[in-house]
Protein backbone atom coordinates (compact mmCIF):
# COMPACT_ATOMS: atom_id res chain seq x y z
CA UNK A 1 0.00 0.00 0.00
CA UNK A 2 1.12 3.78 -0.74
CA UNK A 3 2.32 5.35 2.41
CA UNK A 4 0.09 9.07 2.56
CA UNK A 5 1.65 12.05 3.39
CA UNK A 6 -0.17 14.22 5.63
CA UNK A 7 0.57 18.10 4.65
CA UNK A 8 0.14 20.74 7.01
CA UNK A 9 -0.92 23.79 6.11
CA UNK A 10 0.62 26.76 8.21
CA UNK A 11 1.31 30.44 8.09
CA UNK A 12 4.05 32.45 9.37
CA UNK A 13 1.96 35.78 9.73
CA UNK A 14 1.62 34.54 13.39
CA UNK A 15 3.22 32.47 15.52
CA UNK A 16 -0.06 30.56 16.64
CA UNK A 17 -0.15 29.22 13.54
CA UNK A 18 3.09 28.34 12.84
CA UNK A 19 4.82 26.62 15.76
CA UNK A 20 1.43 24.25 15.99
CA UNK A 21 2.33 23.22 12.71
CA UNK A 22 5.45 22.07 13.73
CA UNK A 23 4.37 20.36 16.60
CA UNK A 24 2.05 18.76 14.75
CA UNK A 25 4.41 17.87 12.03
CA UNK A 26 7.42 16.31 14.85
CA UNK A 27 4.33 14.36 16.97
CA UNK A 28 3.19 12.94 13.28
CA UNK A 29 6.51 11.73 12.38
CA UNK A 30 7.37 10.67 15.70
CA UNK A 31 4.05 8.27 15.62
CA UNK A 32 5.48 6.64 11.99
CA UNK A 33 3.28 8.70 10.31
CA UNK A 34 4.81 11.03 6.85
CA UNK A 35 4.51 14.43 7.00
CA UNK A 36 5.21 17.97 5.05
CA UNK A 37 4.93 21.58 6.14
CA UNK A 38 3.90 24.40 3.80
CA UNK A 39 4.09 27.95 5.00
CA UNK A 40 1.50 30.15 3.18
CA UNK A 41 3.82 32.86 2.82
CA UNK A 42 6.12 30.92 0.20
CA UNK A 43 2.92 31.76 -2.52
CA UNK A 44 2.99 35.79 -1.80
CA UNK A 45 5.45 37.83 -3.89
CA UNK A 46 8.43 39.48 -1.97
CA UNK A 47 7.56 42.88 -1.71
CA UNK A 48 3.97 42.14 0.19
CA UNK A 49 6.36 39.09 2.41
CA UNK A 50 8.57 42.57 3.23
CA UNK A 51 4.99 44.43 4.01
CA UNK A 52 4.80 41.59 6.95
CA UNK A 53 7.86 43.03 8.62
CA UNK A 54 6.53 46.49 8.46
CA UNK A 55 3.05 45.65 9.65
CA UNK A 56 4.63 44.01 12.85
CA UNK A 57 6.63 46.59 13.81
CA UNK A 58 3.49 48.99 14.18
CA UNK A 59 1.73 46.00 15.27
CA UNK A 60 4.32 45.68 18.19
CA UNK A 61 4.57 49.88 18.46
CA UNK A 62 1.00 50.44 18.45
CA UNK A 63 -1.55 48.00 19.96
CA UNK A 64 -4.56 49.88 18.92
CA UNK A 65 -3.41 49.25 15.36
CA UNK A 66 -3.21 45.95 15.90
CA UNK A 67 -6.80 45.74 16.79
CA UNK A 68 -8.04 47.92 14.47
CA UNK A 69 -6.10 45.81 11.83
CA UNK A 70 -8.14 42.96 13.27
CA UNK A 71 -11.32 43.92 12.03
CA UNK A 72 -10.58 44.51 8.88
CA UNK A 73 -11.61 41.97 5.97
CA UNK A 74 -8.66 41.32 3.85
CA UNK A 75 -9.13 39.00 0.91
CA UNK A 76 -6.29 37.15 0.67
CA UNK A 77 -6.50 35.74 -3.08
CA UNK A 78 -5.30 39.18 -4.56
CA UNK A 79 -1.93 38.62 -2.59
CA UNK A 80 -1.46 35.08 -3.91
CA UNK A 81 1.14 34.75 -6.56
CA UNK A 82 -0.93 32.54 -9.27
CA UNK A 83 2.37 30.71 -10.59
CA UNK A 84 3.73 30.12 -7.34
CA UNK A 85 0.39 28.22 -6.35
CA UNK A 86 0.03 26.55 -9.68
CA UNK A 87 3.65 25.29 -9.35
CA UNK A 88 2.54 23.93 -5.91
CA UNK A 89 -0.79 22.19 -6.60
CA UNK A 90 0.89 20.29 -9.54
CA UNK A 91 3.80 19.21 -6.58
CA UNK A 92 0.97 18.12 -4.77
CA UNK A 93 -1.09 16.18 -7.57
CA UNK A 94 2.19 14.35 -9.44
CA UNK A 95 2.48 13.21 -5.53
CA UNK A 96 -0.79 12.33 -5.00
CA UNK A 97 -1.40 14.24 -1.83
CA UNK A 98 -4.67 13.35 -0.31
CA UNK A 99 -4.53 14.27 3.13
CA UNK A 100 -4.18 17.90 4.80
CA UNK A 101 -4.68 19.62 8.50
CA UNK A 102 -5.13 23.39 7.45
CA UNK A 103 -4.37 26.30 9.97
CA UNK A 104 -4.85 29.07 8.30
CA UNK A 105 -8.09 30.34 6.37
CA UNK A 106 -5.35 31.66 3.78
CA UNK A 107 -5.05 28.50 2.55
CA UNK A 108 -8.40 27.48 1.96
CA UNK A 109 -8.96 29.16 -1.33
CA UNK A 110 -5.89 26.76 -2.18
CA UNK A 111 -7.57 24.13 -1.22
CA UNK A 112 -10.45 24.55 -2.98
CA UNK A 113 -8.64 25.11 -6.41
CA UNK A 114 -6.86 21.77 -5.68
CA UNK A 115 -9.69 19.96 -5.24
CA UNK A 116 -11.69 21.52 -8.39
CA UNK A 117 -8.31 20.21 -10.15
CA UNK A 118 -8.04 16.44 -9.10
CA UNK A 119 -11.77 15.52 -8.72
CA UNK A 120 -13.19 13.15 -8.65
CA UNK A 121 -10.27 12.08 -6.54
CA UNK A 122 -11.38 12.78 -2.98
CA UNK A 123 -9.59 15.43 -0.79
CA UNK A 124 -9.06 14.68 2.86
CA UNK A 125 -8.66 18.62 4.32
CA UNK A 126 -9.28 18.86 7.94
CA UNK A 127 -9.53 22.32 9.62
CA UNK A 128 -8.19 22.73 12.94
CA UNK A 129 -8.93 25.45 15.02
CA UNK A 130 -6.42 26.77 17.58
CA UNK A 131 -8.24 29.29 19.09
CA UNK A 132 -11.47 29.64 20.90
CA UNK A 133 -13.12 31.28 17.70
CA UNK A 134 -12.10 32.70 14.53
CA UNK A 135 -9.15 34.62 14.33
CA UNK A 136 -8.69 37.09 11.58
CA UNK A 137 -7.60 34.81 8.76
CA UNK A 138 -10.67 32.43 8.86
CA UNK A 139 -13.09 35.72 9.91
CA UNK A 140 -11.80 37.23 7.06
CA UNK A 141 -12.33 34.39 5.04
CA UNK A 142 -16.16 34.29 6.33
CA UNK A 143 -16.33 37.12 5.24
CA UNK A 144 -16.12 36.46 1.39
CA UNK A 145 -16.69 32.55 1.44
CA UNK A 146 -19.60 31.95 4.40
CA UNK A 147 -19.71 28.32 3.87
CA UNK A 148 -15.83 28.16 3.40
CA UNK A 149 -16.42 25.03 5.89
CA UNK A 150 -18.51 22.61 3.31
CA UNK A 151 -16.31 20.34 2.18
CA UNK A 152 -14.21 20.26 5.09
CA UNK A 153 -14.28 18.47 8.67
CA UNK A 154 -14.02 20.84 11.14
CA UNK A 155 -11.91 20.20 14.62
CA UNK A 156 -11.75 22.66 17.50
CA UNK A 157 -8.63 21.80 20.78
CA UNK A 158 -11.14 23.60 22.72
CA UNK A 159 -15.16 23.45 23.61
CA UNK A 160 -16.02 27.23 24.59
CA UNK A 161 -19.52 26.33 24.90
CA UNK A 162 -18.98 23.19 27.33
CA UNK A 163 -15.30 24.50 28.72
CA UNK A 164 -13.85 22.02 27.97
CA UNK A 165 -10.03 21.35 26.43
CA UNK A 166 -10.86 18.50 23.54
CA UNK A 167 -7.54 18.12 22.16
CA UNK A 168 -3.97 19.04 23.06
CA UNK A 169 -0.23 19.36 21.26
CA UNK A 170 1.88 17.93 23.17
CA UNK A 171 5.16 20.01 23.19
CA UNK A 172 7.89 17.82 25.04
CA UNK A 173 7.29 14.31 26.74
CA UNK A 174 8.00 15.21 29.87
CA UNK A 175 5.82 15.95 33.42
CA UNK A 176 5.51 19.71 34.47
CA UNK A 177 7.68 21.16 36.89
CA UNK A 178 6.18 21.38 40.40
CA UNK A 179 4.98 24.98 41.75
CA UNK A 180 7.28 24.94 44.73
CA UNK A 181 9.99 23.84 42.69
CA UNK A 182 10.35 26.81 40.14
CA UNK A 183 12.45 29.95 40.35
CA UNK A 184 10.02 32.98 41.55
CA UNK A 185 10.36 34.13 38.27
CA UNK A 186 7.88 35.39 35.46
CA UNK A 187 7.92 35.39 31.96
CA UNK A 188 6.20 38.27 29.99
CA UNK A 189 5.92 38.71 26.31
CA UNK A 190 3.14 40.05 23.66
CA UNK A 191 3.21 36.75 21.70
CA UNK A 192 4.96 36.23 18.26
CA UNK A 193 4.58 39.89 17.48
CA UNK A 194 5.22 41.36 20.77
CA UNK A 195 1.89 43.27 20.71
CA UNK A 196 -0.57 43.93 23.72
CA UNK A 197 0.17 45.76 27.10
CA UNK A 198 2.65 43.65 28.39
CA UNK A 199 5.61 46.72 28.43
CA UNK A 200 3.09 49.17 30.36
CA UNK A 201 3.21 46.23 33.07
CA UNK A 202 6.95 45.40 33.79
CA UNK A 203 7.35 48.71 35.63
CA UNK A 204 4.50 47.89 38.39
CA UNK A 205 5.90 43.97 38.19
CA UNK A 206 9.78 46.02 38.76
CA UNK A 207 8.35 47.99 41.64
CA UNK A 208 6.94 44.36 43.21
CA UNK A 209 9.77 42.94 43.27
CA UNK A 210 8.94 40.45 40.77
CA UNK A 211 11.98 38.59 38.78
CA UNK A 212 11.55 38.66 35.67
CA UNK A 213 12.29 37.18 32.06
CA UNK A 214 11.12 39.82 29.56
CA UNK A 215 10.86 38.65 25.36
CA UNK A 216 12.07 41.47 23.51
CA UNK A 217 10.91 42.79 20.25
CA UNK A 218 13.89 45.45 19.71
CA UNK A 219 17.08 45.04 21.14
CA UNK A 220 17.17 48.86 22.72
CA UNK A 221 14.24 47.43 24.88
CA UNK A 222 16.50 45.55 27.39
CA UNK A 223 17.86 49.41 28.64
CA UNK A 224 14.24 48.59 30.62
CA UNK A 225 15.27 45.56 32.88
CA UNK A 226 16.30 45.69 36.37
CA UNK A 227 19.36 43.75 37.86
CA UNK A 228 17.03 40.58 38.54
CA UNK A 229 15.62 40.57 35.20
CA UNK A 230 16.63 38.53 32.07
CA UNK A 231 15.74 39.57 28.56
CA UNK A 232 15.05 37.03 25.57
CA UNK A 233 14.91 38.08 22.18
CA UNK A 234 14.32 36.03 19.32
CA UNK A 235 16.39 36.54 15.93
CA UNK A 236 15.54 39.77 14.01
CA UNK A 237 16.66 38.15 10.85
CA UNK A 238 14.63 35.07 11.17
CA UNK A 239 11.32 34.39 8.88
CA UNK A 240 9.24 31.29 9.47
CA UNK A 241 8.68 31.09 5.58
CA UNK A 242 12.54 30.41 4.75
CA UNK A 243 14.26 27.06 5.60
CA UNK A 244 16.87 26.23 7.40
CA UNK A 245 20.44 24.95 5.66
CA UNK A 246 18.67 21.43 6.41
CA UNK A 247 15.67 22.27 4.50
CA UNK A 248 13.30 22.15 7.08
CA UNK A 249 11.26 24.66 8.62
CA UNK A 250 12.66 25.56 12.47
CA UNK A 251 11.50 26.86 15.25
CA UNK A 252 12.45 30.68 16.19
CA UNK A 253 16.11 30.76 17.10
CA UNK A 254 16.38 32.77 20.86
CA UNK A 255 18.72 34.48 22.88
CA UNK A 256 19.32 35.16 26.14
CA UNK A 257 20.30 39.37 25.89
CA UNK A 258 22.96 40.67 27.79
CA UNK A 259 24.08 44.36 27.64
CA UNK A 260 27.20 44.64 25.81
CA UNK A 261 27.91 41.31 24.73
CA UNK A 262 26.70 39.52 21.53
CA UNK A 263 23.54 37.18 21.48
CA UNK A 264 24.10 33.72 20.40
CA UNK A 265 21.05 33.22 19.05
CA UNK A 266 19.69 29.28 19.25
CA UNK A 267 16.82 26.66 18.39
CA UNK A 268 16.56 22.84 18.95
CA UNK A 269 14.58 20.27 16.71
CA UNK A 270 12.21 19.31 19.25
CA UNK A 271 10.16 22.33 20.27
CA UNK A 272 10.46 26.11 21.05
CA UNK A 273 13.12 27.58 23.07
CA UNK A 274 10.49 29.85 25.16
CA UNK A 275 9.32 26.30 26.21
CA UNK A 276 11.85 26.03 28.39
CA UNK A 277 11.74 29.41 29.77
CA UNK A 278 7.91 29.59 30.45
CA UNK A 279 8.18 25.91 32.38
CA UNK A 280 10.67 27.58 34.88
CA UNK A 281 8.20 30.29 35.95
CA UNK A 282 5.64 31.12 38.14
CA UNK A 283 3.14 31.90 35.63
CA UNK A 284 2.98 33.92 31.86
CA UNK A 285 1.88 37.49 31.76
CA UNK A 286 0.65 38.41 28.73
CA UNK A 287 -2.18 38.20 25.89
CA UNK A 288 -3.94 34.66 25.76
CA UNK A 289 -3.00 33.49 21.97
CA UNK A 290 -2.84 30.01 20.57
CA UNK A 291 0.68 29.53 21.05
CA UNK A 292 0.66 31.12 24.86
CA UNK A 293 -2.29 28.73 25.47
CA UNK A 294 -0.45 25.61 24.34
CA UNK A 295 2.78 26.86 26.52
CA UNK A 296 0.66 27.57 29.42
CA UNK A 297 -1.06 23.82 29.38
CA UNK A 298 1.70 21.68 28.55
CA UNK A 299 3.93 23.21 31.12
CA UNK A 300 1.44 23.77 33.58
CA UNK A 301 1.94 27.55 33.83
CA UNK A 302 -0.59 29.13 34.88
CA UNK A 303 -1.56 32.44 32.75
CA UNK A 304 -1.73 36.05 34.13
CA UNK A 305 -4.08 37.50 31.07
CA UNK A 306 -3.43 41.22 29.90
CA UNK A 307 -5.58 42.63 27.13
CA UNK A 308 -6.75 40.03 24.43
CA UNK A 309 -6.39 40.79 20.63
CA UNK A 310 -9.73 39.91 19.26
CA UNK A 311 -12.25 38.42 19.88
CA UNK A 312 -10.99 34.62 19.45
CA UNK A 313 -8.49 35.72 22.70
CA UNK A 314 -11.45 37.58 24.49
CA UNK A 315 -12.99 33.50 24.40
CA UNK A 316 -9.49 32.50 25.02
CA UNK A 317 -9.63 34.62 28.54
CA UNK A 318 -12.50 33.85 29.65
CA UNK A 319 -11.81 29.70 28.81
CA UNK A 320 -9.28 29.96 30.83
CA UNK A 321 -10.97 31.61 34.08
CA UNK A 322 -13.78 29.11 33.63
CA UNK A 323 -11.17 26.15 33.69
CA UNK A 324 -9.04 27.78 36.80
CA UNK A 325 -5.66 27.86 34.60
CA UNK A 326 -5.33 31.69 34.51
CA UNK A 327 -6.71 34.98 35.80
CA UNK A 328 -6.79 38.32 34.30
CA UNK A 329 -4.07 40.97 35.70
CA UNK A 330 -6.33 43.29 37.10
CA UNK A 331 -7.80 40.59 39.27
CA UNK A 332 -4.56 39.26 40.05
CA UNK A 333 -3.76 42.67 40.93
CA UNK A 334 -6.62 42.76 43.24
CA UNK A 335 -5.42 39.87 44.99
CA UNK A 336 -2.31 41.84 45.86
CA UNK A 337 -0.24 39.94 43.53
CA UNK A 338 -1.40 36.33 45.32
CA UNK A 339 1.20 33.63 44.80
CA UNK A 340 -1.24 30.92 46.44
CA UNK A 341 -3.61 31.61 44.15
CA UNK A 342 -0.73 30.89 41.02
CA UNK A 343 0.15 27.46 42.53
CA UNK A 344 -3.68 26.53 42.95
CA UNK A 345 -4.35 27.60 38.80
CA UNK A 346 -1.01 25.10 38.51
CA UNK A 347 -2.58 22.28 40.22
CA UNK A 348 -5.85 22.89 38.02
CA UNK A 349 -3.44 22.65 34.87
CA UNK A 350 -1.52 19.24 36.21
CA UNK A 351 -4.66 17.30 36.22
CA UNK A 352 -6.62 19.39 32.97
CA UNK A 353 -3.82 18.65 31.00
CA UNK A 354 -4.27 14.51 31.78
CA UNK A 355 -7.60 14.55 30.50
CA UNK A 356 -6.82 16.74 27.18
CA UNK A 357 -6.78 14.40 24.05
CA UNK A 358 -3.07 14.12 21.92
CA UNK A 359 -4.73 15.48 19.29
CA UNK A 360 -1.97 14.28 16.86
CA UNK A 361 -2.88 10.49 18.26
CA UNK A 362 -6.93 11.28 17.79
CA UNK A 363 -5.81 12.23 13.56
CA UNK A 364 -3.56 9.38 13.13
CA UNK A 365 -6.50 7.09 14.19
CA UNK A 366 -9.41 8.35 12.99
CA UNK A 367 -7.32 8.56 9.09
CA UNK A 368 -5.98 4.99 9.54
CA UNK A 369 -2.60 6.14 9.00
Amino acid sequence: MEKRTVTILCSGFGLGLYIPGLLIDLRLREKGVSTEIEVFENLISKDKRDGIQKSRKAYHSNFAVALMSARMPMDIRQSIDNELADELLKSWAEEKRRDFIVLSGHWLHVIDEYRARIAPEAVNAEILYVDCDLPPSWKSLQQYKPDYGLNYKEVCLYDFENSQIQFQIPIANEEPIPFIERPERFIIHGGGWGMGTYQGKIPELQEKGFQLDIVLYEIQEVSRKKEVDRCFMVDPSWRAWNKNEKGIYEFPPLAQIIPDEEPVFKNKEEYHELFDITKNTKAIIGKPGAGTLMDSISSATPMIMLEPFGEHEKKNTRLWEQLGYGITYNAWKETDFSMAILRELHENLVKGRKAALDYTESYKFKNSL
